[in-house]
């Protein structure tokens, strides 16, 4: 079934608001004592039990499905996978490292030791997008609740099914009340959670993202955000062009065309891209729309979204573009997959972002133009580079301006959760995924003491420094600035 976006009838006015916000955040921060005094191991354990409930459960996935229209392989392989392999990874050994350092020794301070203590911050909003009802949403609540933090999760108005069930599955769990809580509303509700909580982890648009950065700086909070994306493919000449053109599908039109880091375009060297061209708007035909019960391709959810790809298309075509598959009536949310062939630079779906089921392809006359066009997007956030020459790719890839690359794939980086993905531009601020995702969340508490066994030398140095300035212990100073740093 296609689906579409569930919406309740909600009082969201500023007053309101603020009073179910503040209620939720104080609940929250008396919560997050006792969990931010757990271990790390404690936490750990507590999330795999419920990513374990996660995997289990038939109700979440269906519910995906439903609210936003995704095909099941997409709820269960993209949204459920996802949050079971993050909560695994980041809950085990590589996790317990990030929020446990011990410094390198100061050469001038030999006999003193440093210690950082990764402290959590408090109270992380988390304000979800509706593309991505669980991944998105909880998900993103996996990393700060490990780092010891409670959260208050806003999902989209338009896709609230899912939190609500990992809210439940959360009390099935036995987990503490309140560490984790799921507070509805529209944007009056966000607002109130940045005024109110101690760090904000949102994903939207660019132009939400700026507002609530603006509002987070004005309190001076940490705000993480994942915003738009313009990524390119760059497919040269030398490529394997079948796995490029099926790649390029899969990239552009997953989820409805509905993800950050889809193939917004691409840029494909213009002595390959005919027969490119061919085999994408091939691979485009054999794609299922939803309907049925088996399907590739969902709804787009939204009416602006649906009336800003058909503005698209009717720019490029107007511009010389050539529609080579899809290009049909919307039916039920449905919009054909569609593929636009000899796409010009300066229209607008080659500069602004999509987000949905249509593919650009612009012919460049080399890398060099790839990468001159690629660069000149104010959005950042992810690419990919095909090429059989992996060496030639890698060198394309370090002149890229992008967050985070795949070479002769797509999608799949968003799942290499060992290192950090995120924008870089307008395409955001902060991380998701490996180290950085969790001590983001905290702020680095240093600690310097004496060295075990050095308490003699540490008392004759505290005795030769302070007041009165003595001549002797600055030629001692001059000695070693010499030794040490010459």
């Amino acid at each position: 079934m296609p689906g579409g976006p569930t919406r309740q009838a909600m009082t969201d006015s500023e007053g309101d608001s603020r009073e179910r916000v503040g209620a939720a955040v104080e609940r929250g921060r008396v919560a997050q004592i006792a969990w931010g005094e757990l271990s790390f191991r404690e936490r750990g354990r507590a999330l795999r039990g419920l990513a374990s409930l996660v995997r289990e459960d038939a109700v979440l996935a269906r519910l995906i499905s439903k609210e936003s229209g995704k095909p099941a392989f997409e709820a269960i392989g993209f949204e459920v996978a996802y949050v079971c392999e993050l909560t695994r990874f980041l809950s085990g050994r590589s996790g317990r490292r990030a929020l446990r350092e011990e410094c390198r020794s100061s050469l001038i301070l030999p006999h003193k030791r440093g210690r950082v203590a990764w402290k959590p911050r408090g109270v992380v909003a988390v304000i979800g997008p509706w593309n991505f009802p669980l991944l998105n949403n909880f998900g993103d609540a996996v990393a700060p609740l490990l780092a010891g933090n409670s959260v208050v999760l806003k999902p989209s108005p338009h896709t609230p099914g899912a939190s609500r069930r990992m809210l439940a599955l959360w009390k099935e769990a036995g987990l503490p009340e309140s560490v984790f809580q799921v507070i509805e509303g529209e944007a009056a509700t966000g607002r109130a959670m940045v005024d109110a909580c101690d760090m904000v982890f949102f994903t939207g648009s660019v132009a939400a993202g700026r507002e609530i950065a603006a509002r987070a700086g004005e309190r001076m909070i940490p705000c993480v955000a994942e915003l738009g994306g313009k990524s390119a493919m760059i497919v040269l000449a030398d490529a394997d062009l079948r796995a490029a053109a099926r790649a390029a599908v899969w990239g552009a039109f997953a989820g409805a065309g509905q993800v950050c880091i889809r193939v917004e375009r691409a840029l494909v060297e213009a002595s390959a891209a005919d027969e490119f061209a061919r085999l994408v708007a091939a691979e485009t035909a054999s794609l299922r729309l939803g309907g049925s019960d088996d399907f590739d391709v969902g709804p787009v959810l939204l009416p602006a979204q649906r009336e800003r790809c058909g503005r698209l298309i009717a720019d490029a075509v107007a511009r010389g573009a050539a529609i080579i598959a899809g290009g049909g009536d919307v039916v039920d949310s449905l919009f054909p997959p569609t593929v636009l062939d000899r796409v010009s630079p300066d229209a607008a779906i080659a500069i602004e972002e999509t987000f949905g089921p249509v593919l650009p392809i612009l012919r460049v006359s080399g890398a060099e133009e790839a990468i001159r066009l690629t660069n000149e997007s104010p959005l950042a956030l992810s690419g990919s580079i095909w090429s059989r020459d992996e060496v030639r790719a890698r060198e394309i890839a370090r002149r890229l301006h992008a967050g985070s690359l795949c070479i002769n794939d797509v999608l799949v980086n968003y799942f290499f959760v060992s290192a950090p993905l995120g924008g870089t531009k307008s395409s955001g601020l902060g991380f998701r995924h490996g180290r950085e995702a969790l001590r983001q969340f905290c702020y680095p508490q240093t600690i310097v003491e004496d060295r075990p066994f050095a308490a003699p030398l540490a008392a004759w140095v505290r005795g030769q420094l302070g007041f009165p300035y003595r001549k002797r212990v600055l030629e001692v100073l001059r000695w070693l600035l010499e030794a040490i740093y010459r």
